[in-house]
């Protein structure tokens, strides 16, 4: 996930939240109001479990140079190759189809996650279904 990826996603829940206050729940009834406050609390629950079980997830930015990108169409991604700018490490990851095409030579400024600081993974997603086989 790249930081400007993150932060569009978070820009678009944060508008999808704005407008289910605005056009659905201002309308619900009071007991399915209440009803969906609960629903609410108990994902937001959730999310706290989920963030505190990630705080042992290292974190790091690297910069990745493309050379060259495939489309997956089975994942509905792009395939993209490249190096690590730092460590000039190969690497291969996933690219959302929501965004264009990175074209070889440029640089994308990524996040990766590691468990050992060793091997590290595009996704936290990635890194819990591969340390977990």
């Amino acid at each position: 996930m790249t930081p400007n990826g993150i932060k569009e996603r978070f820009e678009f829940y944060r508008k999808w939240f704005r407008t289910l206050l605005i056009n659905e729940f201002l309308n619900l009834p009071s007991e399915y109001q209440k009803r969906f406050i609960k629903l609410s609390e108990k994902f937001l629950d959730d999310c706290r479990k989920v963030q505190k079980e990630g705080d042992a997830i290292k974190e790091k930015n690297i910069n990745v140079i493309v050379s060259d990108a495939d489309v997956d169409t089975k994942d509905e991604n792009y395939k993209v190759y490249g190096k690590i700018e730092d460590t000039e490490t190969e690497i291969s990851f996933k690219f959302p189809f929501t965004m264009a095409c990175p074209k070889t030579g440029k640089k994308i400024p990524c996040v990766v996650y590691s468990l050992d600081g060793n091997t590290w993974y595009s996704s936290k997603k990635e890194l819990i279904e591969k340390e977990s086989k």
